[in-house]
């Protein structure tokens, strides 16, 4: 798999178009089942002093299917795994329950996952080493709803980088998602609606799966449609939070589209993007049997920012 196809499999299942945060963007919220009793209200404590460490990993596939029913033909590639260690720190309090945490990227690892992927894992490394050593903030409630975020890349850093980080910057899934103003307790069900460009919307359900005091875990699912009623990629995935922690203890999520390319040859050709992603507290994961490659780490700086 190609670099190109890797940065293009993982901008198109993110979703880099996806609406930025902010707290005009909501247009709805919805309390569907507030759950079993007892309930609580959840809120994010964000403490000064605070400090934690953080692994995310980024692995992706395209699966190609030609033809229809008995003469059908699948087949699929899969890219390397980037594993990108972050530290997140508070830094000062904003008032109305927020709070400014300092962000620093580390060196990011690209796993391939056979010898001949040691090429373009290669590449892809030096593609992501305008991220080592960088620093950014976020600023985020304590719904959990990020407000700003921005990042200092390298001057070497490609607009496909740029692309992805600015859509990682926007996601619901870094950051622990946005509870709901009532009390709620396992079991409960909620919706948040943001608008998606001018005339788009794209529709986040939670379910409150597990809660035991301060933790729980959320499962999510996110469905999206543009102006002209064409569906956007989706995400779907599970979240582990602590209230005493701004940042969520374990994210597995995975973000997919589908696309139909048309008859070619006389075939239908349907492609399928998927990238999964996963955001685990603690220190760098430890290397794995795969062959893995060390992002360079390059000088001077370039912000990239949440629009």
């Amino acid at each position: 798999m190609s670099v190109l196809l890797v940065v293009t499999c993982l901008l198109g299942a993110w979703g880099p178009d996806q609406a930025p945060h902010a707290e005009g963007d909501v247009v709805a919220t919805a309390l569907l089942d507030a759950g079993a009793a007892p309930r609580r209200v959840l809120r994010l404590a964000q403490r000064p002093g605070w400090g934690q460490g953080m692994v995310a990993s980024v692995a992706s596939e395209v699966e190609t299917a030609s033809g229809v029913g008995a003469g059908r033909e699948l087949r699929t590639e899969y890219g390397p795994e980037v594993l990108v260690p972050l530290r997140v720190e508070w830094q000062a309090e904003e008032g109305r329950g927020r709070a400014r945490y300092h962000l620093r990227v580390g060196r990011p690892e690209v796993h391939a996952v056979d010898e001949e992927g040691m090429e373009p894992a290669w590449r892809l490394a030096e593609e992501l080493g305008a991220m080592s050593g960088r620093a950014g903030e976020v600023l985020l409630s304590d719904r959990g709803t990020p407000l700003q975020a921005w990042i200092r890349l390298g001057p070497d850093a490609s607009s496909a980088l740029r692309s992805l980080v600015q859509a990682a910057l926007t996601s619901d899934w870094l950051i622990t998602p946005q509870f709901p103003e009532e009390p709620v307790g396992p079991g409960a069900r909620w919706a948040v609606a943001r608008a998606l460009g001018p005339e788009g919307l794209a529709v986040v359900a939670y379910e409150l799966v597990a809660q035991e005091g301060g933790r729980g875990r959320v499962r999510f699912f996110l469905r999206a449609r543009d102006r002209e009623g064409r569906s956007a990629p989706r995400a779907e995935g599970e979240l582990w939070f602590d209230l005493r922690r701004p940042f969520p203890e374990r994210l597995e999520v995975v973000y997919s589209s589908r696309a139909e390319l048309g008859p070619r040859g006389g075939r239908r050709l349907e492609v399928v993007r998927r990238a999964r992603v996963t955001l685990e507290s603690g220190g760098p994961m430890a290397p794995g049997s795969r062959a893995g490659v060390d992002a360079p780490w390059r000088a001077g700086e370039e912000q990239v920012r949440a629009p």
